[in-house]
């Protein structure tokens, strides 16, 4: 089976959707787990149950065993393995769908965010996207802030998607560099307030927020460390520059440079994208006890310009009302 038949596997469901998936009335559904036909399902609430894959799939069999013959006894005897197993089955289905919930709801909202911008996006319309209470909303997320701060790691995945197999395939530092710096001018694209609102929460420890930002600074920095490290040549003295605090100063770089662009007309997307980049290799030609950066920027400069002419935002996300 492969991924995305194991996810379907997984996936809850409730029972009007399993009374669509295979034809069968609830009432048929509840005599059968009651006969030992089906396993029981899981009880997300006093008023709501959970079920599976391994309930479409034996109601498939009943459906057609009964209609070879067979009594409910026959049938039931002859798939008795296959009900214990998904009796066995330990995913937590509860858990599975509440997860599928939060996930929608963050999907919608950075829709309607990026859309919208924070203060015209309304919690209802969420809501109604997803087709969940505004109750349900925020028993996973405390505010309208909180849902806002955690659309941050979605646009970040957005973004991600396009440029992480370019920087696999490239040995060069700063050609991946000037890819995700790229990539983070498409999360300020779908969102410039974000950012702002980002680095307020990262700022004060009593934020109950604090940890989500630095969650998602800790993923677009995951590396980076490490590649500085690599760039380093053994004559140079490794007390001169510490590799995580020079990844922080360069994400630092890229926002304020986004932020001065931000104030009028007179800095495109290359301009920053060259200036960061230049930037990295003045410090990784420290690294690597060397002065002139003039072949370097060469070997980079098309694709700078590439970028730059290119619209960073993830195609067709944001459609929709």
């Amino acid at each position: 089976m492969d991924g995305r038949g194991r996810r379907e596997s997984m996936r809850p469901l409730s029972i009007s959707e399993l009374e669509q998936e295979t034809g069968v009335g609830r009432h048929t559904v509840y005599y059968y787990i009651t006969e030992g036909l089906l396993p029981p399902a899981q009880k997300a609430s006093a008023t709501r149950a959970v079920y599976d894959q391994s309930h479409v799939d034996l109601l498939h069999e009943i459906t057609r065993l009964k209609s070879d013959g067979l009594s409910l006894k026959q049938i039931r005897a002859k798939l008795a393995d296959r009900i214990e197993a998904a009796a066995e089955n330990g995913v937590d289905l509860v858990a599975k769908q509440s997860e599928a919930t939060r996930d929608a709801i963050l999907q919608a909202a950075a829709r309607r965010f990026a859309k919208y911008g924070y203060a015209q996006t309304r919690i209802s319309d969420i809501c109604r996207d997803v087709g969940v209470t505004a109750q349900v909303l925020y028993s996973h997320f405390s505010s309208k802030r909180h849902l806002f701060i955690a659309c941050w790691d979605v646009y970040y995945r957005w973004m991600n998607a396009q440029v992480a197999s370019a920087i696999e395939q490239t040995p060069d530092s700063a050609e991946r560099l000037a890819w995700r710096v790229w990539a983070g001018q498409g999360i300020q694209a779908l969102s410039p307030e974000l950012q702002a609102m980002a680095r307020v929460e990262a700022f004060y420890p009593e934020s109950e927020l604090r940890p989500l930002v630095r969650e998602v600074y800790g993923k677009m920095l995951a590396g980076a460390p490490e590649e500085l490290a690599a760039d380093r040549k053994a004559v140079v003295k490794p007390d001169i520059f510490d590799d995580e605090l020079v990844s922080h100063g360069f994400l630092g770089v890229l926002e304020n440079m986004q932020m001065r662009a931000s104030w009028d007309d007179r800095y495109t997307r290359e301009d920053i994208i060259r200036n960061l980049i230049g930037m990295f290799m003045a410090v990784r030609a420290v690294y690597q006890g060397r002065v002139d950066i003039t072949k370097d920027w060469e070997a980079v400069a098309d694709l700078v310009r590439q970028l730059a002419n290119s619209e960073p935002r993830p195609p067709g996300l944001l459609g929709g009302s």
